[in-house]
């Protein structure tokens, strides 16, 4: 007999969250919680774009937790990393929207929109058509559905889109995707000589343990 391995609640009234917990607990083997990821913002607030996550509460679950609590909002470039980290006393955080657009986001890589809001960041040789590029060779691959495919394009070729609207017109207009049609898309944008390059800064942004410890320690 197959048996949950785990079990994934959203709601907004206490009671009712805990009557659906007490109703899956008899199917879900070893139900308890070793390891909780806050995501800072309510429902109401999913647009990460318009609504800045709470991360006060983030850290008020994890003054109250024993447990280790990673924090979920707000982090789109490593020094948000640092400063959720900081602030919360989180174990570790997470990023969606952000990673999805820019997957080079752990490796200290920013978008224009924050790099060129930094003076200490630097234009890099690295741009979202080269993520797209090795995304699709990773997709070739690793087989994934094409919906999750199409998706995960827009999302990284967002900003290229804006400037080239008609490229993304013929992406949505194709009913079915192949591989060769999309790496004559990401082709094509580089062709059309405009470049939306990725920014770093000069030193290593990437958090190292000590880094890690530092903040959590001014955190707590």
């Amino acid at each position: 007999e197959d048996r949950p391995l785990f079990v994934q609640f959203c709601a907004n009234d206490p009671d009712t969250l805990l009557e659906a917990a007490r109703f899956v607990e008899p199917y879900c083997d070893y139900a308890g919680c070793s390891l909780l990821a806050v995501h800072g913002r309510t429902r109401d607030e999913k647009d990460g774009k318009k609504s800045r996550a709470n991360w006060n509460a983030i850290k008020a679950v994890k003054d109250a937790l024993k447990i280790p609590v990673l924090a979920n909002g707000n982090v789109r470039h490593m020094e948000d990393v640092c400063d959720c980290l900081h602030h919360t006393g989180a174990d570790g955080v997470l990023s969606a929207e952000s990673l999805l657009e820019n997957p080079a986001l752990f490796a200290g890589y920013r978008t224009t929109e924050w790099g060129e809001n930094d003076d200490d960041a630097i234009v890099d040789g690295l741009d979202q058509a080269d993520l797209a590029v090795e995304y699709l060779q990773l997709c070739e691959q690793y087989p994934v559905p094409w919906r999750m495919i199409r998706s995960h394009v827009h999302k990284m070729l967002g900003e290229w889109f804006r400037i080239h609207p008609h490229v993304r017109e013929e992406l949505n207009k194709q009913s079915k995707l192949t591989f060769e049609w999309l790496h004559g898309m990401v082709s094509r944008l580089k062709e059309n000589d405009t470049r939306v390059p990725l920014h770093v800064k000069p030193t290593n942004e990437t958090v190292t343990e000590a880094t890690y410890n530092a903040a959590v320690a001014h955190g707590t």
